[in-house]
């Protein structure tokens, strides 16, 4: 992990680094209240959804990550795995 920081520990996030990029990454759980709205989701704890997004600085304490000193491009990636988009 090549940050840490107390914010990250309330949810399902972390950070990445590939070459001079950091992605910052973000899942979201199914609840009981999912799995009785979507019938796709098999259990409590399941990821419904995942969002990888580039990043400069953390978004949470203001922290520089990486190296680069170019500026990034904004990027991200979502993925949906639920039945419900």
């Amino acid at each position: 992990m090549i940050h840490n920081c107390s914010s990250c520990s309330l949810a399902e996030t972390w950070f990445e680094e590939e070459g001079s990029d950091v992605y910052l990454n973000l899942n979201r759980v199914a609840t009981e209240k999912d799995l009785e709205m979507d019938h796709y989701l098999e259990y409590e704890g399941q990821t419904i959804e995942t969002v990888r997004i580039t990043v400069a600085f953390c978004p949470f304490c203001g922290q520089k990550l990486g190296s680069s000193e170019n500026p990034i491009v904004p990027e991200f990636q979502h993925h949906n795995f639920g039945g419900r988009k």
